[in-house]
């Protein structure tokens, strides 16, 4: 129910900005500057998409885990949403997530909340944080989720 709130509290805003705007530079004005930013950021988003697909494909290609790279994908893909959408607060929103700074911040917020929660093993017996680990007796692949509040 939140959620379905939130949504309809960012369209009453984007209405109240779209009018505002359109009271100070005219409505031809408005409409224009708001199909303009569609426009550019859905070229900044397919320049920006093509390139982190790059960087996630030759991370992948030296054998080591793209997880910056999906985050910045994952950003760059709301992005899109926020800015193929009608109004001028989404495109804001929309063109800072394409800011490679705003992306790094919100990756050291996101990654500094979930390594808490999460250890992540990759094939050369490397943590997450990138720290060896002592191989385990057993063979066979094993996956081993062990979820503990108290920490």
């Amino acid at each position: 129910m939140r959620f379905l709130a939130f949504f309809g509290l960012i369209a009453l805003a984007e209405m109240a900005t779209f009018f505002w705007v359109e009271s100070r530079i005219g409505l031809g004005w408005a409409l224009g500057l708001a199909l303009a930013t569609a426009v550019i950021g859905s070229a900044l988003v397919r320049r920006a998409g093509i390139s982190v697909l790059s960087r996630i494909q030759q991370k992948i290609g030296q054998s080591q885990m793209p997880g910056r790279e999906l985050s910045d994908g994952a950003a760059i893909l709301v992005s899109g949403a926020f800015l193929i959408s009608p109004g001028f607060i989404t495109d804001a929103l929309g063109f800072l997530l394409l800011v490679p700074m705003v992306r790094d911040v919100i990756y050291r917020i996101v990654s500094k909340r979930l390594s808490s929660r999460f250890t992540v093993f990759t094939r050369t017996r490397q943590t997450f944080q990138g720290r060896p680990v002592e191989p385990q007796q057993g063979t066979g692949d094993i996956v081993d989720v062990d979820i503990d509040d108290q920490d």
